[in-house]
């Protein structure tokens, strides 16, 4: 590359701030939040087509090409499936660190449709044993690419940051694993573009959770947000129950949560909780679905569905209103309502 193309590149090709870098030329963002373990990345791409087939990737490396970089390259088929694989680039070629674990040094990842957005969020070990495995926690410059169908060379839909960036840990005030992302402010003005779902409705975005099986929809209206949740049935699940929750911070303690319970496959409810601590309680004793209306489930095979509408305003103060930026939640469990173990997960980043 010439010293032209570079400065150039430097005036024009992106924005760059302390944790963000937009690159015009790829219609996309990335950012990070550096923690003491790992490093917390989020690819948002504009949407111009469809996302069948679509792979997006995130690079970084010592310097301003991709051999003997690192690259987590996210493949996407519309709302049916995704993954996330973590590679090292031998010159233009991409190899995975373990080909049994392709998510190697991956310890969350997500993908989120939000109308006119698509994001992909992974979590990074910041240092592993293993060879050609770059440390995180330095300056090193953040490359980006994209394109359609398999794994290839990306031509000119490549991009990276105009200088080294620092990567390094930045003081982690939270009280939990993980980070806040920070591209709140990218939810608000999201929700008003509506895409085609597999669900069958107009939607404002859907998140799908790959390790409970789960997506969820969300339509946003100006009085309520409807609902639709739909999880792949795990096995001897003939009683059992499933939930999303919402929460102004990313844990359920002081948050709401929307439980769809299910009885020998046949009896079906759906009650509205907050939850003082993790004890989860009733709105209303009297009216278990308060704030909640046009409520059902359905079952077709192994798919279990649960729609409902939401107030977004109730006059409580323990209510999480959706017209603000709020943290979206899941879990499940087999038997009686109660707690859920392992069987939870979070959306990593705010959706309102």
């Amino acid at each position: 590359m010439s010293k032209l193309v570079i400065l150039l590149c430097v005036l024009a090709c992106g924005k760059i701030n302390a944790e963000s870098y937009t690159f015009p030329k790829l219609n996309l963002s990335v950012t990070w939040k550096a923690n003491q373990n790992t490093t917390l990345f989020s690819l948002i791409y504009n949407k111009t087509g469809s996302l069948q087939n679509r792979w997006f990737a995130v690079g970084i490396n010592s310097q301003e090409e991709m051999n003997g970089g690192n690259a987590f390259i996210c493949f996407v088929n519309n709302s049916t499936s995704y993954w996330v694989g973590h590679y090292h680039l031998d010159g233009n070629t991409p190899k995975l660190f373990d080909d049994s674990n392709p998510n190697f040094g991956i310890k969350e990842s997500s993908v989120t449709d939000l109308g006119s957005q698509f994001k992909c969020t992974f979590e990074r070990e910041n240092f592993l044993t293993k060879d050609r495995y770059l440390n995180s926690l330095q300056d090193l410059y953040i490359l980006t690419a994209l394109g359609t169908g398999e794994l290839k060379y990306h031509g000119n839909n490549r991009a990276h940051t105009s200088q080294a960036v620092s990567l390094k840990q930045v003081p982690d005030t939270s009280t939990t694993s993980t980070a806040p992302s920070t591209t709140k402010t990218i939810a608000s003005s999201t929700l008003k573009s509506t895409s085609k779902t597999d669900a069958g409705f107009s939607s404002d975005g859907w998140h799908y959770f790959p390790n409970l099986n789960m997506v969820v929809y969300w339509l946003l209206d100006e009085k309520k947000t409807k609902f639709i949740v739909e999880i792949d049935k795990p096995s001897n699940f003939e009683k059992g129950w499933f939930a999303i929750g919402l929460n102004t911070e990313p844990k359920m303690p002081g948050g709401n949560g929307v439980v769809c319970v299910i009885n020998n496959n046949s009896d079906y409810s759906i009650h509205n909780y907050h939850f003082d601590g993790y004890t989860p309680k009733y709105f209303s004793e009297d009216y278990k679905n308060w704030g909640l209306s046009e409520a059902s489930v359905v079952q077709e095979g192994t798919l279990l569905g649960c729609s409902f509408y939401r107030e977004n305003v109730m006059n409580s103060s323990k209510y999480i209103k959706t017209n603000q930026e709020v943290y979206l939640l899941a879990s499940f469990g087999a038997g009686s309502f109660g707690f859920h173990g392992i069987n939870k997960a979070r959306l990593i980043g705010v959706i309102f």
